[in-house]
């Protein structure tokens, strides 16, 4: 019988849209578990043109923007509050606890607007949000950054979900006017090392159309 794939998604409201920041695994029978994180290596800032450097890569592309999707990464149905996500196919974790709920580590790509607030401003209400949200929670390597010409600004966060220790990464890109387009990185922190460099070489890659 075909696996079922959930997604599940922590959804962060700041003003009428939400940015999202949840977890994806493979489910098999079982039960749902609760959320994953994402994390962007505060020694990786200020990329910039990482598109040029990954022409041969994949790329996920909406109407919006482009995203590279790097050999391993697979395009999967956004989740409701995501303009898109990607998931590390075949990925083989040897942690227990992400075993049991069938983790994968993926990446997300969300809209939201501002609403008047500065980058800064919006990522400390998103992090009294995940705060509220998931006890435990430690914020770490907030840092300004420019992504392909455009202002933007980063955070990691480290927690403990159902056994499992996780990390995210969540990096917040402005757009025009007011929009703000949220990318967030989702991994287990004996994992982080190992995808640092793509994480950073994928939010570096985020390309708005317009």
């Amino acid at each position: 019988m075909k696996n079922k794939i959930a997604i599940i998604v922590l959804i962060i409201a700041v003003a009428a849209i939400a940015a999202v920041i949840g977890f994806y695994f493979i489910q098999k029978n079982k039960a749902p578990a609760n959320f994953v994180e994402n994390t962007i290596p505060p020694s990786q800032a200020g990329i910039n043109n990482q598109a040029n450097s990954e022409q041969s890569q994949n790329k996920l592309v909406t109407d919006d923007f482009e995203i590279s999707l790097p050999e391993g990464w697979r395009k999967t149905a956004p989740a409701m509050g995501a303009s898109a996500m990607a998931v590390k196919a075949d990925e083989q974790l040897n942690d227990p606890a992400a075993q049991k709920i069938n983790f994968r580590s993926y990446f997300a790509v969300s809209y939201d607007t501002l609403q008047g607030k500065s980058l800064s401003e919006y990522l400390q209400v998103v992090k009294s949000q995940l705060q509220q949200t998931i006890s435990g929670a430690v914020f770490a390597q907030e840092h300004d950054t420019t992504i392909n010409g455009k202002v933007a600004r980063a955070f990691e966060a480290s927690f403990t979900q159902q056994g499992a220790n996780f990390k995210i990464l969540m990096v917040a890109v402005k757009g025009v006017g007011d929009d703000v387009w949220v990318i967030s990185f989702n991994t287990l922190q004996s994992t982080w090392a190992e995808y640092q460099k793509a994480f950073s070489d994928i939010a570096g890659s985020f390309s708005l159309k317009k």
